[in-house]
């Protein structure tokens, strides 16, 4: 289910910045993740290689409002950025079943590359990155905090 309201919250896929015919990348953000480190690889990949990134909201309905609060400012703060330096970025917010809103946008949209922020302690995270492995033929960069990544 996609969700509708702020700036955040929108009905449908946003084109917050240029848009043209480019490299496709996905970055999901789950409610659990405690950085945006992929986030911030995968922006930095697009400016060299000239790619529009998509970045797949994932809200938790049990985030405490504070830190939801907080999560949200910051993702835009970096999209705001983003857009300042001529990055194409268009971002989501899904209610839906993770994997499926995953392997669904990466299907629609034609996405390239899929990159997630990962802890090396989530091991429901590594389950979902399997399944969405064995769905998809799209490579995945899994970025972990200081910059440390390992391609699956």
């Amino acid at each position: 289910k996609r969700d509708s309201g702020s700036p955040i919250r929108t009905a449908a896929w946003q084109r917050v910045c240029k848009v043209g015919k480019q490299e496709r990348i996905l970055v999901p953000l789950r409610p659990d993740s405690k950085d945006l480190s992929a986030l911030y690889h995968a922006l930095s990949l697009a400016g060299r290689i000239k790619a529009k990134v998509f970045i797949l909201y994932f809200k938790s309905v049990n985030r405490e409002s504070d830190l939801g609060a907080w999560w949200e400012e910051a993702l835009e703060d970096v999209i705001k950025g983003a857009c300042q330096e001529g990055l194409s970025v268009s971002y989501h917010v899904a209610e839906g079943p993770f994997e499926k809103e995953v392997v669904d946008l990466i299907r629609e949209e034609e996405i390239n590359l899929l990159v997630f922020g990962a802890d090396e302690e989530n091991i429901l995270m590594e389950q979902s990155l399997r399944r969405i492995r064995s769905k998809v033929s799209t490579p995945i960069i899994k970025v972990r905090e200081k910059d440390i990544f390992s391609y699956l």
